[in-house]
């Protein structure tokens, strides 16, 4: 690689590429004119610098024109790799706990029997699941869309009320079966942010919220107004993290991955993302954590539209 990268910097231009050209073309000229007692000539000398400057000016350019045009086409594929790797870790550690969900009523359904009613129930509730996996599948597929097509993120002035609503959703089964008391305040505050990012943030969140709290723990979920910021809460009484592990996981090139209390697995894939995505959006991310006490985490954005 360094090799390669101080070539590129001697092959910045034609002119420099031309100049070196009939530097060397000189020299062998008066070595060899030396050596074999030729006399040095002003013909000599003309030949032995227009010959490379004719050669090497058009041959360089269009051999630095191929190099550059190469290297375009290696960070392309080197950003759609990442592309396609993020996606799949997105869709691995997103869909995981919904499917797990729709697992375990379709068990019920098979197991036990019911009457129409409380079929009637689980059927509804087995829909309403499968809806929001798509919706959040279709929310995926416009992101990867757009990732692909290199468009910058847009932020937008948007109500966090539905992107609430969905994220509860996905999640409503994993917080009945570990018997989670949650409470959630003020859910409808605007945010002038990128919604697909904000969603995803919150999500994977929300998503190690549940993953580390223990059956009958608590989360709030609390959304408030400071200046012209939206600050979003998320806080957990579960097994929380030590300030090494978490710098390990936001800062480490290394996929950190913990159990939760209930054994669920992780990508290490979530938070890390997260991190990004807020940075992106012209925001910050606080974390606040107690080993055995809990964890907080602050999420502070931009609550009205950027001067």
């Amino acid at each position: 690689m360094p090799k390669r990268d101080t070539l590129a910097k001697l092959m910045l231009s034609p002119l420099k590429v031309m100049v070196i050209s009939i530097i060397i073309s000189l020299v062998c000229y008066l070595v060899l004119s030396t050596i074999w007692g030729f006399e040095i000539n002003t013909f000599g000398l003309s030949i032995s610098m227009i010959i490379p400057a004719l050669i090497s000016y058009p041959m360089s350019y269009l051999l630095i024109r191929y190099y550059k045009k190469i290297e375009i086409q290696k960070d392309e594929l080197q950003r759609l790799n990442e592309i396609n790797n993020r996606l799949i870790s997105i869709i691995a550690h997103d869909i995981r706990s919904p499917i797990s969900g729709v697992y375990g009523i379709l068990d019920l359904i098979e197991l036990e029997t019911f009457s129409k009613e409380e079929l009637s129930f689980y059927i509804n509730d087995l829909s309403g699941t499968v809806d929001n996996l798509l919706s959040f599948l279709d929310d995926i597929l416009q992101w990867s869309k757009a990732q692909i097509e290199n468009k910058e993120i847009e932020p937008e002035l948007f109500n966090t009320q539905k992107v609430w609503t969905q994220v509860l959703a996905l999640y409503h089964h994993n917080i009945e079966s570990k018997n989670i008391n949650l409470v959630a305040n003020n859910l409808e505050q605007p945010i002038y942010a990128d919604q697909g990012s904000y969603s995803f943030v919150t999500r994977n969140i929300l998503h190690n919220a549940i993953k580390f709290t223990p059956k009958n723990g608590s989360i709030l979920i609390d959304l408030t107004r400071k200046g012209n910021r939206t600050i979003t809460t998320i806080e957990d009484n579960g097994i929380g993290i030590t300030e090494e592990k978490l710098n390990k996981i936001l800062f480490s090139k290394e996929w950190v991955t913990t159990v939760g209390t209930n054994d669920e697995k992780g990508t290490g894939f979530g938070l890390k993302a997260a991190a990004k995505y807020i940075e992106i959006m012209d925001g910050k991310l606080q974390i606040e954590s107690v080993p055995g006490k809990g964890t907080k985490v602050i999420i502070d954005l931009p609550g009205s539209v950027a001067d």
